[in-house]
């Protein structure tokens, strides 16, 4: 779920596109003196790819480039479009572009200590890098964040339909400590945690191997029979955690945002990539309205 619109939404989302929902929703006039409607252009870089809470082996996995165009209306309307790049896609022998995101949405405007979206999210896959995405199409989804004097917390739930189909909760838990820069800047330092939970058909899916039986026939010759088989998956449990911690410098309509994570996986399928890592994502994001 994409679920981070606030005053430096691309940068929230460009980190979270692959991510997914790694950084918590925030109210749409929380860091930015900027009016809706808004129109905003970022870019992102990251070392590794990962997935709710699911990544490809690193021989596979070089990172990624990603650039988002995000618009928000004043009464809520919010859509984005969202384009990938693996930077080992001549290795894998796939298109430049191997991934894309459509959104459509709505979200709180009002100035509350509440905030709450709910948006759909069609996904365009070509290519096996995108990996735990091949089996996923449709996302709809809604996130309700809460701010409390000491940490702010966001719920978000998420339901694909594709080839296969899961459901995943994600829990964000976070404090941001906000410091002046100039006289109109800011640097924000939020450290994160986030718990995900749900099923996982959409990995199983992707770690499926195929395979051709020949059988003879009765009176000669044979036929040939192509058996896919998927390792087993628990139908709904822990995916893991992801501990991270984003620093965000916003600057007029600029803002620049570097987030190091570490990524602890859990009840991956057989043949999966259980290994936790860490990695880096780095953001720039410009505001025209």
């Amino acid at each position: 779920m994409l679920s981070a619109f606030s005053g430096y939404l691309p940068l929230a989302l460009l980190a979270t596109h692959l991510a997914h929902a790694d950084a918590p929703a925030l109210p749409a006039d929380s860091l930015t003196d900027q009016p809706l409607p808004r129109l905003t252009v970022g870019l992102s870089s990251a070392t590794r790819t990962t997935y709710l809470q699911r990544a490809p082996a690193p021989a596979e996995d070089k990172g990624y480039f990603g650039t988002t165009l995000t618009y928000q209306a004043p009464r809520g309307f919010m859509g984005s479009v969202y384009l990938n790049h693996s930077y080992n896609y001549q290795t894998l022998q796939e298109p430049f572009i191997n991934y894309g995101e459509v959104m459509a949405g709505w979200q709180s405007v009002r100035d509350s200590d509440t905030y709450w979206t709910v948006q759909y999210t069609r996904l365009f896959v070509a290519g096996e890098s995108a990996l735990v995405q091949t089996s996923l199409r449709n996302d709809f989804s809604a996130s309700l964040t809460q701010y409390f004097d000491f940490a702010t917390a966001s719920l978000s739930a998420d339901v694909f339909v594709g080839s296969t189909h899961d459901f995943i909760l994600t829990l964000n838990l976070s404090h941001p400590f906000q410091l002046p820069v100039f006289a109109h800047d800011s640097l924000t330092i939020e450290p994160t945690v986030e718990f995900g939970a749900g099923s996982q058909h959409f990995y199983a899916s992707s770690l499926a191997t195929t395979s051709r039986i020949r059988t003879k026939k009765r009176g000669g010759g044979t036929t040939t029979t192509t058996v896919t088989k998927e390792p087993a998956s628990p139908a709904f449990s822990a995916l893991g955690y992801t501990l991270s911690l984003p620093v965000t410098l916003a600057a007029g309509r600029f803002s620049l945002a570097a987030t190091p994570s570490y990524l602890i996986p859990l009840h991956v399928p057989t043949g999966g990539y259980d290994t936790s890592f860490f990695y880096l994502t780095l953001g720039i994001s410009r505001t025209f309205w």
